[in-house]
């Protein structure tokens, strides 16, 4: 006697497991506490957490050791609070934003009809697809969110130690709360993708060329190594005209209007998410005037360097 078909068991993850994998993101094998969105659950969120930052805080301890190790390289390397600030630029920061930026880079699939819209000047994103692009979960992006509040739990608790100011403090923890938002109760994965994870891509050499700032890094290193400082200089220049003056504008503007059509024709998935929605659109107003106060600074210092080499 046949036996009728029978569909397969779906295979859950276990409800409380660490994110460590962006399989382990997808929404085929995790819900949320409740079950009404494809989250994993808020325990396991904070216990990945809790790893993210040790191991960051571990990384930061190793390379401290390698540099110790090679302290006779330059005199320089030879102050301690000189190799702990190289650890810092280098095991933490540089690490994260690489990491934010390679995930991305991974799954730009998630985004790809922003470039489409911007290289091709194709209508892949037209307002009828707000729905997608602002209530679309997508595992790598609420990746991409944990490991950037994980890494500006741990940048805040650096700020205060390094006495960094009340500006870097206030900037660490509002990028907390907009990383929150975007995992819980979920928000905007497909501009996540960008504006958390590609735009992080221009971060990663700023954190390399802040060693060679004598305020904020190693006093006197780019004296000491100026064509390296020039380079990364270069580079970290090129790469911030790219995804924060020309892409950054573009994405603002399109998420924007996304957000601002979705609360005008009240979107059901918006109950829940509109105060979130507000903060967001008031965030990257904030973030956005930043961009061209840090354009204005590349530009003064990089005039600054270069009449130096005259």
């Amino acid at each position: 006697m046949c036996k009728p078909d029978q569909a397969p068991p779906r295979r859950y993850a276990r409800k409380h497991s660490l994110l460590l994998t962006t399989s382990s993101f997808d929404s085929n094998h995790c819900k949320d506490d409740e079950g009404k969105q494809p989250q994993p659950s808020k325990l396991s969120t904070y216990s990945t957490l809790v790893v993210v930052v040790i191991t960051l805080w571990v990384l930061e301890r190793l390379c401290r050791m390698i540099l110790n190790n090679y302290q006779d390289f330059h005199p320089l390397f030879e102050v301690e609070i000189n190799r702990q600030i190289l650890a810092r630029h280098l095991a933490v920061d540089f690490v994260s934003c690489a990491t934010f930026g390679l995930i991305a880079l991974m799954n730009i699939d998630g985004c790809k009809d922003l470039f489409s819209r911007l290289l091709y000047r194709v209508n892949s994103m037209p307002l009828a697809g707000y729905e997608k692009r602002l209530f679309t979960y997508h595992p790598a992006a609420q990746q991409i969110g944990l490991y950037f509040l994980g890494y500006n739990i741990k940048n805040t608790f650096d700020s205060i130690v390094w006495n960094d100011g009340p500006e870097f403090i206030f900037h660490h923890v509002l990028s907390m709360i907009t990383a929150w938002g975007s995992m819980y109760p979920g928000f905007g994965h497909f501009y996540v993708l960008f504006f958390m994870g590609l735009s992080e891509i221009s971060t990663l050499f700023l954190c390399l060329l802040a060693n060679f700032d004598d305020e904020y890094g190693v006093k006197g290193l780019g004296d000491a190594f100026p064509i390296t400082k020039i380079a990364l200089g270069g580079i970290f220049a090129i790469s911030f005209l790219i995804c924060r003056s020309i892409i950054w504008p573009f994405a603002s503007y399109y998420f924007t209007i996304d957000v601002l059509h979705a609360l005008k024709v009240d979107h059901p998935s918006c109950e829940g998410r509109k105060g979130w929605m507000k903060c967001f659109l008031t965030t990257l107003c904030g973030l956005s005037v930043l961009q061209v106060v840090w354009l204005g600074q590349i530009v003064i210092q990089g005039k600054a360097e270069i009449e130096k080499l005259l």
